[in-house]
């Protein structure tokens, strides 16, 4: 696969446009059409405290498939469209339905399936280009939204790489970050294997999602079986 590390290096960051930083952005957006892999996740809220690992995969535009096990044993298997959210719930025999907006509504998660995809694999979210200035923030170069819009948005870049260090944002008393804290080159394309998502919202406190990504593939098509056993309780 082509697999190697990139270390997030730091320089000192020159002034830029943000014309330069978009397009820097661009030149680094992950394009894919499957995207496979193995993660360790930590869960850290008010409501859960919880390890597992996990088999993710996405089609691009249309499905993401999780499979959460812990101490190899399967415990739930997890398909998300546009339209829905599917659970397969293997500990108390149950399938569960529910409509997409259930992530905002449980979680505090305000984004689209586009999103949640660009958020799994690494790509920000939350932006307008036409809205966005340069600064020099931290040490870093720093495209932002303007003081004077009610939403906040702060994408921090490698000085030297340009690759994301970190996206800040928030709206409506709902605030989200991300941190990414290691890269690898996957067909050409620089993929962050660690990511530290943070959400506060009203609805669900602060919730915080570590994951750490090993064994990725890209553009292979990948198996998403789902079948739901005919005994299991539907929810």
């Amino acid at each position: 696969m082509g697999c190697r590390n990139t270390q997030l290096t730091t320089g000192t960051p020159k002034n830029r446009s943000a014309k330069f930083l978009l397009r820097q952005l661009e030149k680094n957006h992950i394009d894919y059409t499957w995207f496979g892999a193995n993660a360790k996740i930590k869960v850290d809220s008010e409501q859960e405290k919880a390890s597992f690992a996990a088999s993710i995969r996405m089609q691009k535009d249309s499905l993401i498939w999780i499979k959460l096990r812990k101490m190899n044993i399967e415990g739930a298997r997890v398909r998300i469209t546009p339209e829905r959210i599917e659970i397969i719930d293997r500990q108390n025999g149950q399938y569960i339905q529910r409509p997409f907006s259930f992530l905002k509504d449980e979680y505090g998660l305000d984004v689209s399936f586009a999103q949640l995809q660009e958020l799994i694999i690494g790509n920000p979210i939350l932006w307008k280009k036409e809205s966005l200035i340069a600064v020099i923030r931290e040490k870093q170069n720093v495209l932002q939204t303007p003081h004077s819009q009610k939403t906040v948005l702060k994408i921090f870049m490698n000085p030297t790489t340009f690759l994301i260090n970190s996206v800040r944002g928030s709206m409506n008393q709902n605030a989200l970050s991300i941190d990414y804290s290691d890269y690898e080159i996957l067909e050409q394309e620089q993929i962050p294997t660690k990511k530290t998502i943070e959400i506060d919202s009203e609805e669900t406190g602060v919730v915080k999602l570590e994951m750490n990504f090993s064994k990725m593939s890209l553009n292979e098509v990948q198996k998403v079986g789902f079948r739901v056993p005919d005994n299991y309780e539907r929810k």
